[in-house]
Formats: C-alpha cells, structure tokens, sequence
C-alpha cells in the first residue's frame, strides 16, 4: 500500500481510513513528515476535526527534526525551501482527547508539549552540517531516507527506540480496537510515516481494509502551494 509518493513536482502523504467490513470503528491514517507548506499541517489539522480522538507523536509543536531540515535548506539555499516550516499541529484546539503513546520520551513535557530548550539548541547546532551535506549532494532528498520504499520496513532501517514506539502505539490501537470496535466513529493515527507501515500491516491483521477515495496531502510542492488532492490512482503501486 503506497503511503507517500515523491515526483518532480513535490512530496506528498495520504490519508486513509480503514473499517472491518462489517462497518463500526473507522481508523484514520495519517502519515506525516515533519517539514512542509503551513497549508499542509492545516489540511491535516482540518481532517483531523471529524474524529473523537487522535493517537499522534509526543511533540505537537514544531519538530526538532523538521526544524533542522527547513532551516538547512534555507541555508543551503534550496529552492524548495522558501515556504517551508516545520511540524506545527494544534491538537489541543481540536477539543477531543490526545493520546500520546511515545510520552515516555519525554515524561515532564509542559502543558503546550513544545520542544524543549536542550533539542531546540541540537536542532540549530545540527543545521550547518546538514547544509553542508545538503549543498555536497544538490539535493535535500539525497539525505533522506529511500521514500519510494518508504512502505517496506525491510529496506528502512529500525532501531529499538523505534520498535518500542511502534510497539507502544500498536498496544493504544487495540485497547481502542477492543473497547470501541462497534461504534460508528473516527479513530486518526497522526505519526511520521516511518512508523506507518506496520500500523497498516496491524490492522490488516485485524481484519480492516482501506476504504476506497483515499486523499492525498501535497506537503512540498515545488511550484504551487501544497493543497488537498483526491489525484487518480491509476498505475501506482497498491495492494
């Protein structure tokens, strides 16, 4: 199942929404990376509204990680990186509850959940040789992992802080999984798409399949600004 898909014309991440044929509890999808268009985060934030509760990643305020990418590229000059920022979305002001099953990581994290003063100091002192590297490769994407495998576990590499993340998020999924399985509501799934595949791999497992009309959010577009899109599917790698 393609999550995300990487074209000369930008990097995009799909929303999908997973139900048991027999209908009741409807999980939805949401790979993220952590640098993009602003519009970006606020079309996931907007799909976001629909559902009773969200399961996402400790930090809801910008991302170490996004924040050093978007600021190496600015410093080496991408042209990509103009409009960029990194991973900002609002859960609290969705009003619904917020789980955060990788909360271990940061356990005295404050009411806002923003990064602390240690990771914004690594995340600048990182950026340069990041542009460094970035400016070698002409590329921003020569430093990245391979996101056309992006599916595959197999060609990803895995470590145990990542296994033990994944594992504390899977264990929230079937709690929900058990005790809401009937009702007719939206459960979303908002994680770096590295973690995604084993999420769709889980509830494959557990019976539930992909609803048609999945959506696509354009997060790095190289000439316009990122925008909602249902494009064709037509001739890309599916299950």
């Amino acid at each position: 199942m393609q999550l995300t898909e990487m074209s000369e014309l930008g990097f995009r991440t799909s929303v999908s929404v997973f139900q048991r044929p027999a209908g009741g509890l409807r999980w939805v999808i949401i790979p993220t990376i952590h640098m993009g268009h602003a519009d970006y985060y606020w079309a996931i934030w907007q799909r976001l509204r629909s559902c009773s509760a969200v399961i996402a990643e400790i930090w809801d305020g910008p991302s170490s990680t996004g924040m050093t990418y978007a600021n190496a590229m600015r410093l080496s000059r991408q042209r990509t990186a103009r409009d960029l920022v990194p991973q900002d979305i609002d859960y609290g002001a969705l009003g619904v509850p917020i789980i955060f099953p990788d909360s271990f990581l940061a356990p005295d994290a404050d009411p806002e959940r923003r990064m602390s003063a240690e990771e914004r100091m690594l995340a600048h002192l990182s950026t340069p040789f990041l542009a460094w590297h970035m400016a070698r490769a002409g590329d921003w994407m020569a430093t990245e992992v391979d996101w056309k495998n992006l599916h595959d576990h197999t060609v990803v590499p895995r470590d145990e802080l990542d296994v033990q993340r994944e594992d504390e998020l899977l264990h929230v999924m079937h709690e929900i999984d058990t005790e809401f399985a009937a009702e007719d509501t939206e459960v979303a799934v908002v994680f770096g798409a590295l973690h995604i595949p084993i999420v769709v791999r889980d509830l494959a497992g557990l019976g539930y399949r992909a609803l048609p009309d999945r959506q696509w959010l354009t997060a790095i577009d190289y000439d316009e600004p990122a925008i909602l899109r249902k494009p064709s599917l037509d001739g890309w790698m599916d299950w």
